[in-house]
């Protein structure tokens, strides 16, 4: 079964992000081993066993893991230790994951974003905050990790066999 990612590339020439479509256009024909575009990230997610599921998948990666399991204390977390990405669900038991964007942008502070969520994300909120792609949830795994790890090269850095 297919997932439907949609990804949102910036193209503006002052945006800080522009740079990781690039560098990953740019390595995308080279044989090393996954290189992760975000060391530091921040999964905020209600769901205990997704959120440590994603959260074992990233680590084993190589990436320093933080979690929130709330709106709340995920505006806490971006304040204090600013991660390099956010997995962010949307419906928290507190308040929206759009209310953690617009926090965050009241206080200066945008960090790339991912939107992962079982609802589908309204058209007038992906063209308000931009996350970098959105993910549905059920999704597998590998789809979570072509986002976070945009250069990877092949299967086996996904943990998939090459003959599967």
């Amino acid at each position: 079964m297919d997932t439907l990612i949609n990804i949102h590339a910036r193209q503006e020439t002052g945006d800080r992000n522009s740079g990781v479509t690039t560098a990953a256009t740019e390595t995308a024909g080279s044989d090393r081993l996954a290189v992760a575009a975000y060391r530091r990230v921040l999964i905020v997610e209600d769901e205990a066993t997704l959120r440590r599921a994603m959260a074992r998948n990233l680590t084993g990666r190589g990436l320093a893991v933080s979690e929130a399991e709330s709106a709340e204390a995920a505006v806490d977390a971006v304040t204090h230790d600013r991660p390099d990405l956010i997995l962010l669900d949307i419906n928290l038991p507190d308040r929206t994951g759009w209310d953690v964007l617009r926090d965050l942008r009241r206080r200066q502070t945008e960090v790339p974003t991912i939107v992962i969520s079982a609802v589908r994300a309204n058209a007038s909120r992906m063209e308000e905050f931009h996350p970098l792609a959105y993910l549905p949830k059920p999704f597998p795994i590998e789809a979570l990790l072509r986002l976070v790890f945009p250069c990877s090269i092949g299967r086996r850095e996904l943990g998939q066999n090459d003959d599967s």
